[in-house]
């Protein structure tokens, strides 16, 4: 009711469209990303000297991830349909709990999103349930 009249329609919403609100509306708000810790570079560079880590640094220090709650660290390509790259994936396994902290990037290693996988949950970050 209040949806339709922010929006001023006249007619009902169909029901897909109030679910597609619903779900939008539980995913946060990209951090402000700053230039990143010391520490946090340090620990994730030991584990993968990527061109992208220090932006994935910057989104564990945004989001208040511990680095010494991460595991390791890992990269794979995202590529289009016509095989050109479009980004990375930086995968992180926790040492405290299962799953993984995803953090995608652009192929000039700007932050796309960052989401958990595998059960895996962290304050303020979407939990994908893939």
């Amino acid at each position: 009711m209040r949806l339709r009249m922010l929006l001023d329609l006249k007619a009902p919403l169909p029901p897909i469209l109030g679910v597609f609100f619903a779900a939008s509306a539980c995913v946060g708000v990209p951090p402000k990303l700053e230039a990143p810790s010391q520490v946090t570079t340090s620990t994730l560079t030991r584990y993968n000297n990527h061109p992208c880590t220090p932006t994935v640094a910057s989104v564990i220090d945004a989001y208040d991830v511990p680095p010494g709650t991460l595991r390791d660290l890992s990269y794979t390509q995202r590529q289009s349909g016509q095989g050109n790259l479009v980004g990375y994936t930086a995968w992180m396994h926790l040492t405290d709990q299962p799953g993984s902290l995803v953090v995608d990037v652009d192929r000039s290693c700007q932050f796309d999103q960052a989401y958990t996988r595998g059960g895996a949950s962290l304050p303020g970050v979407y939990r994908s349930l893939l």
